[in-house]
């Protein structure tokens, strides 16, 4: 799971930071782990990025410029986009430019393609919660999503198909109040470090990794030891991934430690920057 999550922040990254430097190309296609290796920034437009991250001038970068839930937000508004048109001519089944609940649903049910009891017991309670983001994502109630809508739906991290400056808030919550249902074993409403690495009984706290304890704890933004929804939302919205991924990105590239990067730090680290993961 970490090195998916992982992977996703640096594709983010690298979206996102070329999406800045002027270099975006509508027609790529999101790329696979080697991909991303090929497509590290050249050093011209790392520096390109460096100047326009840096707003008051001084030639170095703190993180509080790169501004980074902005580009986060820009990001997947971007990934979501690309993919609506190919969603929609692989599951609008009649056509009209609109996913109905019957389309939508049917779709899920012809991935499941049969299974036992206990498969088909967990097709139903997918259908139950895509109905429900279904029904949080048509915002404009007429029983049909249009693209936009269709991106909420699929990707609800995203902006909101009305509301242009934030994610739409209604379905991102669908989506943390069944992850919370799922990992929450004792029935509590929040999560203990082993409930939300899905630990079993027989396994014991002591195994979480460095990484999963250090996680644990920066999510745990009131420190009382369990997550609640609110701090949940950070990692399944994707926040928590690409923040973490900037932080790792300009602490490689800040090599005299002063917790700000300059272009030619930035130049210098451009391999290992796309690689930090």
């Amino acid at each position: 799971m970490l090195r998916l999550q992982r992977f996703v922040a640096v594709f983010g990254l690298v979206a996102l930071l070329r999406t800045a430097a002027g270099q975006e190309d509508e027609t790529e296609e999101v790329p696979d782990e080697h991909d991303i290796e090929e497509e590290a920034m050249t050093k011209e437009q790392l520096r390109a990025l460096h100047a326009k991250f840096d707003q008051n001038g001084d030639g170095k970068v703190s993180l509080s410029e790169v501004h980074v839930l902005e580009f986060a937000k820009h990001m997947s508004k971007a990934i979501a986009g690309k993919d609506v048109s190919a969603i929609l001519d692989e599951i609008d089944t009649d056509k009209d430019g609109k996913l109905s609940l019957q389309e939508h649903l049917n779709d899920l049910h012809s991935q499941a393609d049969g299974g036992d009891e206990e498969e088909l017991k967990e097709l139903e309670r997918r259908k139950a919660i895509e109905t429900e983001k279904f029904l949080a994502a048509d915002e404009d109630k007429d029983q049909a999503l249009n693209a936009k809508e269709v991106a909420s739906l699929f990707y609800p991290e995203t902006m909101g198909p009305h509301v242009r400056s934030r994610p739409n808030p209604a379905v991102l919550d669908v989506v943390v109040r069944d992850t919370m249902k799922m990992k929450d074993a004792d029935g509590d409403g929040v999560l203990t470090p082993k409930e939300f690495w899905e630990f079993g009984e027989e396994d014991l706290e002591d195994q979480l990794s460095e990484e999963e304890v250090s996680d644990f704890k920066k999510l745990d933004k009131d420190g009382n030891g369990v997550l609640n929804l609110e701090e949940l939302k950070a990692w399944e919205s994707g926040v928590f991934h690409t923040e973490a991924a900037m932080v790792r990105l300009l602490q490689i590239a800040d090599k005299d430690g002063d917790m700000m990067a300059t272009a030619d730090e930035l130049e210098n680290a451009r391999e290992d920057c796309f690689r930090c993961c």
